[in-house]
């Protein structure tokens, strides 16, 4: 069994959550429940839950500032929140799971799934310091997103990513330094890359328009990389593109 905490204000969504663990997540045993920061962070130390289950907005403080008072994190962390493209940005850039309101059955088995295999394997807690490194960086292009190449974790600043490439259910991501490949598909970089600066300009590919060199004409035309790399336009992206592009110094 999974032991486990619920922390959320709303008495509907815990009832809810509660509820749906019960009844579809048998391997979960709900240990306690809190209803604000503070008391969430005596409830931590009293039960040393596996599995938390996070509401960011809350009276006293929110999720992030309950995460930011703890010594250590010692338990995966399922994020409950509604709507905040900011929040879901940071979140998948640390490839963490998130529950968006009103709750999925869906979505809480897969979110659930994943957080029993990340207890078995035992892994580190780095990715929700990373997560809360970016929270705290109001400039999303310093916010920053890991990669795994040969054993070696990097971390780099979405403002030196040049462009990415899709590779079948793989993304190849071109920065100033380095090429690395990342298992996340393209579009999920298109929708955790800020779209000031990030342009799809094809189903195959993204572009960050700062590293643009020049436009090549055409029917589409495409885009010369500061690196010299060619990369087209599709025609139906570029009108939306040539916005984006001249909205930039």
């Amino acid at each position: 069994m999974i032991s486990a905490v619920i922390i959320d204000d709303e008495p509907k969504s815990v009832f809810t959550l509660n509820s749906f663990l019960h009844d579809y997540c048998p391997q979960v045993s709900v240990a306690g429940i809190a209803n604000d920061a503070h008391a969430a962070k005596t409830l931590i130390e009293k039960v040393t839950p596996q599995l938390v289950f996070l509401d960011i907005e809350m009276p006293m403080g929110s999720g992030f500032d309950l995460l930011q008072s703890l010594k250590t994190i010692r338990f995966e962390i399922i994020f409950i929140t509604a709507y905040n493209q900011y929040a879901i940005s940071a979140f998948r850039f640390s490839a963490l799971d998130y529950l968006l309101k009103p709750l999925r059955i869906t979505e809480l088995k897969e979110a659930v799934a994943k957080a029993e295999q990340r207890i078995t394997e035992k892994k580190s807690t780095y990715d929700y310091e990373l997560m809360l490194r970016n929270i705290g960086e109001q400039n999303t292009g310093k916010h920053k997103i890991a990669f795994a190449d040969k054993g070696i974790q990097y971390l780099v600043s979405l403002d030196k990513i040049m462009y990415c490439i899709a590779s079948a259910n793989y993304t190849q991501v071109y920065t100033r330094d380095k090429m690395f490949i990342s298992s996340k598909n393209l579009k999920e970089f298109e929708d955790m890359l800020p779209p000031e600066i990030f342009f799809r300009i094809h189903h195959g590919h993204i572009v960050n328009v700062n590293y643009i060199l020049k436009l090549q004409k055409g029917r589409g035309g495409s885009a010369i990389m500061n690196d010299g790399k060619e990369l087209e336009i599709a025609v139906r992206r570029k009108e939306d593109f040539m916005k984006v592009f001249k909205g930039n110094p």
